[in-house]
């Protein structure tokens, strides 16, 4: 069970505090039941409400990295995902990564997709699709990464390609 202060990682939502843990009775439920009360970093004011005894939805609450894991994390993702050429297969991949919540593989597709996207020698091209899957991954990387590592938002790609050094926290 977490904690009231507790910083998570919550799937798509990036970085949140759990800032309430209470009792409460939804609309189309009997019953009451206790929830995780999330406060997304990146959008104060948003709440996410999350079963406690939902062990799926839990299950997407990650422990924040610390900075030497998210430099070990970059230094060592390098297994990238099969380009598939059927855009609708390839679409499902991507999805079922970013699905998975695990910031290694989402990491490795933000690698493979950013060198699609900024090399020109290269023959593959990103669709319109693959695009909004690189946008959603750079927002889950944008909320953890550049708060633990003291860097900005617009930094964070540059960083992971090597191009700019961190402030450590």
């Amino acid at each position: 069970m977490y904690k009231i202060g507790t910083v998570v990682v919550y799937g798509s939502e990036g970085v949140c505090e759990i800032t309430e843990i209470t009792s409460m009775k939804f609309a189309n439920s009997e019953n009451e039941s206790l929830y995780y009360v999330l406060s997304p970093v990146s959008s104060r004011g948003s709440k996410v409400f999350v079963p406690c005894d939902n062990e799926a939805l839990v299950s997407k609450m990650q422990k924040v990295l610390t900075s030497a894991e998210i430099k070990e994390m970059i230094r060592t993702s390098n297994e990238y995902p099969e380009w598939i050429n059927d855009n609708r297969q390839r679409n499902r991949l991507f999805k079922e990564i970013l699905m998975s919540y695990d910031r290694k593989k989402i990491l490795c597709l933000a690698k493979l997709l950013y060198t699609i996207k900024t090399d020109d020698s290269d023959s593959r091209r990103l669709l319109t699709s693959d695009e909004e899957i690189l946008k959603k991954i750079i927002k889950i990387l944008h909320s953890e990464f550049s708060i633990v590592l003291d860097i900005s938002p617009d930094e964070i790609i540059p960083y992971i390609f090597g191009e700019i050094t961190c402030n450590e926290k």
